[in-house]
């Protein structure tokens, strides 16, 4: 996939894609800027960053959409890393952030905008562009996966996250650079072709992650 650039002063450059996975994943983790909106999987007030999980992984980015649904955004770049790794580190993301209340939440977002009297209401509202708050903070969450797999791949491992009714969306990232070292990224949403029994919007907004170790021994029998 490549692509032309066109600026404002008619300048334009060809783009190439970006296959070093090390340095799309720096480029990504310096775009996201406190008290400002990120906007690659969908509007995001970022709240955090590099945050450790008690199960062992790290989530790159923590943000707050604007209907209020925690979103903890993860990388899977590197092809030589299992399949069944990235989706091991979805559910554990999945399981810690819907953990997180709303005095949690605001605490992250107060160190990481280095304000310690923030209000994650006022700040998110504001960010986001609206009037006054409207929703309640931590009551649902969503994971989301950038990733440089094949689409088909892609589709296959979101049918099986559909059938177990879990808020994981993976997103096929498209990384690509100019000749003066413009970069621009787009995520594609992975939309599955429809499965028999697929868990209704309802179940999965109500589903919550169980026995994260149940799950993880049922990838082995495949996903089919």
């Amino acid at each position: 996939m490549g692509g032309i650039i066109r600026f404002p002063d008619g300048r334009s450059s060809s783009l190439s894609p970006v296959t070093d996975p090390d340095w799309a994943e720096q480029w990504l983790r310096r775009s996201i800027q406190p008290l400002t909106l990120w906007t690659l999987t969908v509007p995001l007030l970022p709240v955090g960053e590099n945050l450790p999980t008690p199960l062992g992984t790290v989530v790159p980015i923590l943000g707050i959409d604007n209907s209020g649904r925690t979103i903890a955004v993860l990388f899977d770049l590197k092809a030589e890393r299992p399949l069944t790794a990235i989706i091991g580190e979805s559910v554990a993301a999945l399981q810690w952030a819907e953990s997180l209340d709303e005095k949690q939440l605001e605490t992250f977002g107060r160190y990481f905008w280095h304000d310690p009297k923030a209000s994650l209401a006022v700040v998110w509202a504001q960010v986001h562009g609206l009037k006054e708050r409207t929703v309640s903070f931590g009551q649902q969450t969503q994971v989301h996966v950038l990733s440089w797999r094949p689409r088909p791949i892609l589709w296959e491992v979101q049918n099986f996250l559909n059938r177990y009714g879990l808020s994981i969306l993976f997103f096929g990232l498209h990384t690509l650079q100019g000749e003066q070292g413009e970069t621009v990224a787009i995520a594609e949403p992975i939309a599955a072709p429809p499965i028999v029994n697929v868990v209704s919007r309802e179940g999965v907004s109500a589903h919550r992650v169980g026995e994260v170790e149940s799950l993880l021994r049922s990838l082995s029998e495949g996903t089919t």
